[in-house]
């Protein structure tokens, strides 16, 4: 059976610290292959200076030419309305066939999941990784899950994966990473101060940043939605 990965979010722009987890995930899991699914309607936030739909996936592209078992899957892009994750759940499902599901997320979002469209449901239909941002999210972790779904059984201590419980045939893991704090927002304000940005972004994101530098900078600094 397959084992496939989803890695969601805005990529605005495509950092070291969207590669990065994911390697670890795709490595501590065992997946066939990792899909970074660029939003195209962001529905939780709204995302002040965010870059075209096809700028940010040609950055992604960029990022991951190296890994073979790491792809772009531009579904939200070709459906209307906000860009709901589990719709983008139930499009897997339809679309892969048999497969297993690994829904990577970060802690920072885990407080806010029953806000999110049928957030309490997604277990149902994708197993869960929790990306760590700090030593005391494993904390937060382990209050929030029973919290959401009482019926989770705690699982065994597993290699490099701090907690996990599960849940009928899906599970939902913490998983610790390298401490590097590089956020989208940072890369931002720096390229706005016009600093320098090398190591926080791939090589390759980086020439395409100087090769859209005024497109980049007249959308951020307008903090706007560029089409």
């Amino acid at each position: 059976m397959k084992r496939i990965g989803i890695l969601g979010g805005t990529f605005n722009p495509t950092h070291i610290m969207h590669i990065r987890p994911a390697v670890e995930v795709e490595e501590t899991f065992n997946l066939d292959r990792v899909d970074f699914v660029p939003c195209a309607t962001p529905p939780h936030k709204t995302e002040a200076g965010l870059l075209s739909f096809e700028l940010r996936n040609r950055m992604i592209r960029a990022a991951i030419n190296r890994y073979p078992n790491f792809s772009v899957n531009e579904l939200e892009a070709e459906r209307s309305g906000p860009s709901y994750t589990y719709d983008t759940l139930q499009h897997y499902k339809k679309n892969e066939g048999e497969c297993e599901l690994f829904f990577i997320m970060g802690s920072i979002d885990l407080p806010t999941l029953p806000d999110w469209h049928k957030g309490l449901e997604l277990i149902e239909h994708t197993n869960i990784i929790v990306l760590a941002r700090s030593d005391a999210d494993v904390e937060e972790f382990n209050t929030l899950c029973p919290q959401y779904w009482p019926e989770l059984e705690l699982l065994p201590p597993a290699e490099n994966v701090t907690a996990a419980y599960s849940m009928g045939s899906n599970s939902i893991y913490f998983l610790p990473q390298p401490r590097i704090d590089v956020s989208a927002t940072l890369i931002r304000e720096r390229w706005m101060q016009d600093r320098d940005i090398s190591y926080l972004v791939p090589d390759s994101v980086h020439k395409i940043m100087h090769d859209y530098a005024d497109i980049i900078t007249e959308c951020w600094g307008e903090k706007r939605i560029c089409s």
